[in-house]
């Protein structure tokens, strides 16, 4: 069939609200006519997967690279399509409590353990408590900040200012003792 008269169908089609049809009948008319602009365009404007309605509008921009529609569409589509990803990033799910290894690989290497294995050894936290606060680094790491798992284990409450600083002290001891031996 005559593209341009598939083009005129679908547009009718697009006019009834029936989007489906127009679909099928623009894909037709652009597999007739590759170089047909306005069908590009109009199959652009009713697609609802974004990256397929963005891939039609280049494709309108490669047959005329002046057609404003198509660059103000397409750059709304990318500005639409990055605000749609960073909203998604942003709300991605954080493991549970429960997931968040509370040793790291290597970790039986260190010469000397990390903070949270001595506040679980001096019985200052529980592991449950220990999960809580490296899901919160891990989500403060995410959003850019850098955040001390001590500091955060005193704003949940979960420890004193007088245990954190004993255990920080027995950390250290533990690591000038390896220049010492």
């Amino acid at each position: 069939m005559d593209p341009n008269a598939l083009y005129h169908q679908a547009v009718a089609a697009i006019k009834a609200n029936d989007n489906e049809k127009a679909r099928k009948l623009l894909v037709e008319a652009v597999r007739a006519n590759p170089r047909h602009e306005e069908a590009w365009l109009a199959l652009a404007s009713i697609l609802t997967d974004m990256d397929q309605a963005m891939d039609c509008l280049k494709r309108v921009l490669i047959l005329n690279p002046n057609n404003t529609t198509a660059k103000e569409w397409l750059a709304f589509a990318e500005q639409e399509k990055a605000r749609q990803e960073a909203v998604a990033e942003m709300h991605a799910p954080l493991p549970a409590p429960d997931d968040v290894p509370l040793d790291e690989p290597g970790d039986e290497e260190r010469p000397v353990p990390r903070l949270g294995k001595y506040l679980l050894d001096y019985k200052f936290i529980t592991p449950e408590q220990l999960r809580a606060a490296l899901l919160a680094q891990r989500k403060a790491m995410d959003s850019g900040q850098s955040k001390r798992l001590g500091d955060i284990l005193l704003e949940q409450g979960a420890i004193t200012e007088e245990r954190l600083s004993f255990a920080i002290r027995e950390q250290h001891r533990g690591f000038y003792s390896l220049f010492n031996d």
